[in-house]
């Protein structure tokens, strides 16, 4: 029997009691050293961010930026940038703060917003063009956007997109964290897309020991003495995507569908064997498009990148003005196929020869040509080469002047930068007709030496007259639409030194787009159509739902972009002519949403109106390229009632039951659409509801 079953009790207790008396003292002893650690780490793996600089900028300035955008559409493909880094490091990719504050200004004053990358492959896959807008690409992930570049971003209401190189996050100072990637990504500012996970880098690709792109090319293998085989280095490629697209799964980042090549470097560069797939076929497998900086042809966001799946951006660095960035931008935004005398524009054509010469001196008779001695033979240049390649139904007019017997020539070539470009060439008494550079047919012509060369560019066929009785149709070479398209070049020569130049008198090219089109499969009836019905078959771009909640009362924009657009099944409506289309635009709680209807969708002179709070914009063109055509003021409120009623010959316009336009019209047939806008993420998106569209008595 224990005698004292206290003592027994104190020592039950007594060790227990002194052991946590120790881990207690020794967790208050190391609070300290983890609080140091914890806080080293944040430092390392969370820098502080730097509040922008204040820019002034001369108001001189901010007007002809603005003066400047007034010839541009409305809507058009946006121009793609390419940064590096923002900061203070002296090189020539990193772009200073303030440079960097002073350019967004400048995008702004000219009328540019900014993409998101899910709007942009929209735009890819075949939406609509939106507003005139910018997508702002940086390479690499340097720590700089985090640090400078975001609370810039966050300024101007811009976006970013970054385009990671995933096995160097984390590699500090120079590259972003996954902390400080987690929380661009939270802001809605900023999404990341590919660069690779580790072939960033230069290698030896021979036995000489050149040096080339790790991912476009095969490397050295220097102690079996040989290249890799083709299987290897796709082995390689392919390993190294599922390590990036495994980073992307394990920070919770969406899956990147965009891939910037490292240095530019794509298939042009590659030692690749052929037969067998090049590196964008590669690369296809895994993402909607690739981004270069440099490409054989122009290739700036359009139809024709879309379907070469590889982009062109414009590279922005660190000696780059805000006044050289705004007229870069504007020679990249698209336009239509119309200008009453290009001759007059010098600084809208790109020399395309090796002769040094500036101007158009040499193609109007001004001067200056070659020198006699020069072995320069022939003078060639592109207008508007890389916002023209999109063009098509279009035709040219030109005259040519001074030619002698046989010992020169002039010539047009039209979809110029396409897979098939035509050249019509003419001499004092021949026509000579090529494609793709191989020579088609020769033509006799009335000896003369002045000849007018008319061509018409068409989706089927490239029609071509000389002096109205000469006359050449081509069919258009098979293909995608999108290798088809292009603009104008004007190439003039001599065949010998000594021989006088000839000369264009005139040009000009005019657009020729009509309501024509073919429409295919059954058309369905305007009484027939049930917008709002729960499976309405509202499409954002062809086979692509578009991301639109439907209700029996509103149409509603879903998801994290700036814009969103829908169509309600434009091929079996593509032949509606007479209705009238209802709907209220709501939601409209600031003025930095807006919604529109469309009418006449796939036509080429399709028209949005876009409804903001306290007034209205008119649009009318294709989906690729609106030009504003008038705007009204309304009484502010968050909803505006609106009707649209569609006939052949007119548009009327009616919103609020009072304000009203009547724009003419030229028989344009199509159906009809809804889109939405907003300045940031955060803001609720604008719907339309009690959204109905009714044929006219007697029309359907």
């Amino acid at each position: 029997m224990n005698r004292h079953p206290g003592k027994l009790r104190q020592s039950v207790w007594h060790w227990p009691t002194r052991f946590g008396l120790v881990v207690l003292a020794l967790a208050v002893l190391a609070l300290p050293f983890y609080a140091a650690a914890e806080y080293y780490l944040y430092g390392k793996y969370m820098s502080t961010q730097v509040q922008p600089p204040t820019v002034r900028v001369d108001a001189r300035e901010a007007a002809s930026w603005t003066k400047s955008a007034r010839s541009l559409p409305a809507t058009a493909a946006p121009v793609v940038l390419a940064y590096h880094d923002i900061g203070h490091a002296p090189s020539d990719y990193t772009v200073t703060p303030a440079a960097f504050d002073a350019q967004l200004t400048a995008l702004e004053k000219a009328g540019y917003r900014s993409l998101t990358s899910d709007e942009f492959v929209a735009y890819l896959h075949g939406e609509p063009a939106p507003p005139r807008s910018v997508y702002i690409t940086f390479d690499d992930g340097p720590n700089g956007l985090w640090v400078y570049g975001d609370r810039i971003l966050a300024r101007h209401h811009m976006h970013g997109a970054v385009y990671l190189i995933t096995g160097r996050v984390d590699d500090r100072p120079y590259y972003l964290s996954w902390n400080e990637i987690a929380r661009m990504q939270a802001s809605g500012r900023w999404d990341f897309q590919d660069h690779t996970h580790n072939l960033h880098h230069r290698a030896v690709v021979d036995a000489d020991g050149h040096r080339a792109s790790a991912l476009a090319n095969r490397l050295w293998l220097p102690q079996e003495r040989r290249q890799e085989t083709r299987s290897e280095y796709e082995a390689r490629v392919r390993r190294d995507l599922r390590l990036s697209f495994g980073d992307f799964a394990a920070h919770d980042l969406p899956t990147p569908k965009l891939f910037a090549f490292p240095f530019s470097e794509a298939t042009e560069q590659a030692n690749l064997p052929m037969p067998g797939q090049t590196l964008q076929e590669i690369l296809n497998g895994s993402f909607v498009a690739t981004m270069t900086n440099v490409s054989s042809r122009p290739l700036p966001a359009s139809r024709r990148a879309a379907d070469a799946r590889q982009v062109q951006r414009l590279e922005v660095l660190r000696s780059t003005t805000s006044a050289e960035l705004i007229s870069d931008a504007i020679r990249w935004t698209q336009v239509s196929p119309q200008a009453s005398a290009p001759l007059a524009q010098p600084q809208l054509w790109s020399s395309d020869d090796s002769s040094g010469l500036s101007g158009l001196g040499a193609f109007t008779g001004a001067g200056p040509y070659p020198a006699k001695s020069s072995p320069v033979h022939y003078i060639a240049a592109s207008y508007r080469p890389r916002s023209s390649v999109d063009w098509n139904n279009y035709e040219v007019d030109a005259r040519l002047s001074g030619l002698s017997n046989g010992t020169n020539q002039g010539a047009v070539q039209v979809r110029d930068g396409s897979g098939a470009p035509v050249s019509a060439s003419v001499s004092q008494s021949n026509l000579l007709v090529s494609v793709s550079g191989t020579k088609k047919l020769i033509k006799h012509l009335t000896t003369a030496s002045s000849h007018m060369l008319r061509i018409a560019v068409r989706n089927d066929s490239t029609q071509i007259w000389v002096d109205g009785t000469v006359h050449v149709k081509l069919p258009t070479t098979p293909g995608s639409p999108g290798n088809r398209t292009g603009g104008i070049a004007l190439r003039v020569g001599i065949n010998k030194p000594g021989i006088a130049w000839p000369r264009f008198a005139s040009l000009r090219i005019v657009d020729i787009a009509d309501s024509s089109r073919d429409v295919t499969g059954s058309q369905q009836r305007v009484s027939d159509a049930a917008l709002l019905a729960p499976n309405a078959p509202w499409v954002s771009s062809p086979d692509v739902k578009a991301a639109l909640k439907i209700t029996d009362s509103e149409l509603a924009p879903q998801g994290r972009t700036l814009s969103a657009y829908g169509a309600y099944q434009p091929d079996a409506t593509a032949r509606w002519d007479s209705y009238t289309l209802k709907g209220t635009i709501a939601h409209l709680n600031s003025s930095e949403v807006s919604g529109a209807l469309w009418v006449r969708v796939g036509s080429p002179l399709a028209i949005s109106v876009r409804v903001y709070q306290d007034h209205l914009n008119v649009y009318s063109g294709n989906a690729d390229n609106q030009a504003l055509v008038a705007s009204r003021r309304l009484t502010s409120a968050p909803a505006h009632p609106i009707a649209i009623r569609v006939t052949a010959d007119s548009t009327l316009i009616t919103a609020d039951g009072s304000t009203s336009l009547n724009l003419i019209a030229k028989g344009e047939t199509g159906g009809v659409g809804f889109s939405a806008y907003r300045d940031l993420t955060r803001l609720s998106w604008p719907t339309v509801q009690k959204l109905g569209v009714s044929a006219i008595a007697g029309a359907d």
